[in-house]
């Protein structure tokens, strides 16, 4: 489906390539833009983003290069960059908002396959933020106890530990 996807992409890519055509006169978004707005749900749904502004809740699942990721997201009162870097103990994530503000309440993000969250700890300019979360299959919710606003140049920083798969099966039996 992935693959799929990106051949999609590729063809609105090609089909609006400024040597065959002035790049400014795209039909689907009112002759002024330079790539077709379908691309943009291509590209939201790579890096599984989720967003509703009234829960306060932000996802993300990237579908290519998840070890070592980053891409741009917007809000309603803002826009920033997203990153997420996992090695085989953790996983890191930080929202870091560039223009406006992202108030946030909760967050979401997928984990390997066969991993266990072991340790979660968020921090807001530079302050710990009181949480709890929930995993469901390969998926991890973050609850903060009190919304979260990131202002313009500020970040959520976000580190989950992994549990090794010995201390997993040991706790569940």
């Amino acid at each position: 489906m992935l693959k799929r996807g990106l051949a999609i992409t590729r063809t609105i890519h090609d089909r609006y390539a400024p040597k065959k055509r002035n790049p400014y006169n795209e039909i689907e978004c009112s002759d002024h833009y330079a790539r077709a707005m379908s691309s943009y749900g291509v590209f939201t749904a790579v890096c599984g983003f989720e967003y509703h502004g009234p829960k306060g809740h932000i996802a993300f699942s990237p579908k290519l290069s998840p070890d070592n990721f980053k891409a741009a997201f917007t809000s309603a009162n803002g826009w920033g960059s997203f990153s997420q870097i996992r090695t085989p103990a953790e996983q890191k994530e930080r929202i870091e908002t560039l223009w406006g503000s992202l108030r946030v309440q909760s967050l979401a993000f997928d984990l390997p396959e066969g991993t266990v969250p072991g340790t979660i700890s968020a921090k807001h300019a530079g302050q710990t933020i009181k949480l709890d979360h929930s995993v469901k299959e390969n998926r991890v919710t973050i609850n903060f106890t009190k919304p979260v606003r990131i202002e313009s140049n500020q970040a959520i920083d976000v580190k989950i530990i992994f549990k090794s798969i010995n201390q997993s099966q040991t706790s569940n039996n």
